[in-house]
């Protein structure tokens, strides 16, 4: 998936690399999201084991469970949960979660790539992939200050990557993870004010996402 001419990427931003990195998805760490579809196997009992996705609102429905908060939870944490609900009804029930479908785990390429869109992953992916997913870059993008939006709805943080140490030095060892909902935007210029940067591209982000949440929700739905 990776193109040839892409290796890693080094952070040009406040944080050092080691503070992003810790901030990496693990798989055996994955917080359920809305729209995921979880595979459930109990142990001796067919009737149970299934796929179930979370709805909108968060829960899944759970044959003598009924609902249970799925999204936000981790899948570790989750699956603990379900395995003490069925205790009431089953002697130590022996259940299995796991992520069929990562529909939540998605990342926004935006501005001089050669695809620009919606990527999802599985688990886990980084700037690299993610870029190469997008098709790689194109020629009049700035490809030093290619911009990473984390947390937009929340606290938005701004990271600023460059990607030129990437295809000229090889640092793969920067190469930086990506989370879900993070927006990657590729300028033509040159950003030097980041916080300028985020004013700037906020109304028009916004719409963006909001617009794109509704058809993606409706087309899974």
């Amino acid at each position: 998936m990776l193109g040839a001419a892409l290796c890693a990427a080094a952070v040009a931003a406040e944080e050092p690399p080691a503070a992003v990195a810790e901030e990496a998805l693990a798989p055996e760490g994955y917080v359920i999201g809305e729209t995921d579809v979880l595979n459930i196997r109990v142990a001796g009992e067919t009737d149970l084991t299934g796929n179930y996705a979370v709805r909108l609102d968060g829960k899944i429905v759970f044959p003598y469970v009924g609902e249970i908060r799925a999204a936000g939870v981790p899948l570790p944490t989750f699956n603990r949960a379900l395995r003490d609900e069925l205790s009431a009804y089953y002697k130590d029930p022996q259940v299995t979660v796991e992520v069929g479908e990562y529909n939540s785990c998605v990342i926004y390429v935006l501005g001089e790539v050669k695809k620009p869109g919606v990527y999802r992953f599985e688990g886990r992916t980084t700037l690299l992939e993610t870029v190469a997913e997008a098709g790689g870059y194109e020629r009049s993008a700035a490809r030093a200050s290619t911009m990473v939006v984390r947390a937009f709805y929340a606290e938005p943080k701004v990271m600023r990557i460059d990607m030129e140490q990437v295809i000229d030095d090889g640092a793969i060892t920067l190469n930086i993870p990506l989370e879900k909902g993070d927006v990657v935007v590729v300028p033509k210029t040159f950003i030097t004010n980041l916080n300028e940067f985020l004013t700037d591209i906020s109304p028009s982000l916004s719409a963006y996402l909001r617009v794109n949440s509704v058809y993606r929700t409706t087309w899974e739905r």
